[in-house]
């Protein structure tokens, strides 16, 4: 049951911009249409919350995909085979940061919270966790993004990702030198730096390593491939850990920054 009531209105005097300069007409022109819009949605979830409760008593229960300004997840059709050996429908629905919370997607709200009735509040994530095991071993050589992996630190002996952002330049400036001549940084709000991109298999094998250097001073230039080289030679070297995602072990891009003086 998608909200194509909210679709439509897309365009809500709920995100006007604070820092807009409005006359006092206008003040209350807007406050007016706020008044007359937040009825409307009143007035649409007050419809989807009378039809969710009429499709319960029929024994019909409705899981939803949330889109939008949520967390995405993986494994969505292993997830759908799965209700349905509970004999639970599956939808999708967009989620408006225009638009109140409490005032959409009411009708999949009130079939939530009937399913955490039904099964116990953990049912979903139990579900979820499931679904989400199988969609990585369905795809044993997909390369996941790094979002996409479990939050642990890729670098030998860092045990949280806080570790992983610090640790990994702390040991590649342990060996690289700067030259007698390199113009280090002046300016407090400018930053060089440079940074590899690379593909991390499950193997702990390396490839396709990428890196990029940007100077703020351009007389620095003359470095760069002193400097790329030597990040090459660090990433390849480096014992890094497979990434996991749901626990396995996977295949992962990978992307580290490192900072000049």
């Amino acid at each position: 049951m998608k909200n194509q009531r909210f679709e439509n209105r897309s365009e809500s005097l709920y995100s006007v911009k604070p820092d807009t300069v409005i006359s006092d007409s206008i003040k209350l022109e807007m406050a007016k249409w706020m008044e007359e819009e937040r009825k409307y949605f009143d007035s649409a979830c007050q419809e989807e919350t009378k039809k969710a409760k009429e499709d319960i008593k029929k024994n019909k229960l409705v899981f939803f995909h949330y889109f939008g300004m949520v967390k995405q997840y993986k494994g969505n059709n292993e997830m759908n085979e799965l209700l349905k050996k509970y004999s639970i429908e599956v939808d999708s629905a967009l989620t408006y940061c225009t638009i109140p919370s409490s005032l959409q997607n009411c009708y999949a709200n009130v079939m939530s919270e009937e399913i955490d009735k039904r099964f116990g509040a953990k049912f979903i994530d139990s579900l979820r966790n499931v679904a989400e095991i199988e969609y990585v071993k369905k795809n044993p050589d997909k390369i996941y993004r790094f979002e996409e992996c479990d939050w642990t630190s890729r670098y030998p002996g860092d045990k949280s990702y806080e570790e992983f952002s610090k640790s990994y330049e702390t040991d590649f400036w342990k060996d690289v030198e700067y030259a007698d001549d390199f113009e280090y940084r002046k300016d407090k709000e400018l930053y060089s730096s440079m940074g590899s991109r690379f593909i991390l298999y499950k193997t702990g094998k390396i490839s396709d390593v990428k890196v990029d250097v940007t100077f703020q001073n351009k007389k620095n230039y003359k470095y760069s491939s002193y400097f790329i080289n030597r990040l090459k030679e660090f990433v390849q070297k480096t014992k890094w850990v497979p990434a996991k995602s749901s626990g396995i072990p996977v295949n992962s891009e990978m992307e580290i920054t490192l900072f000049f003086k």
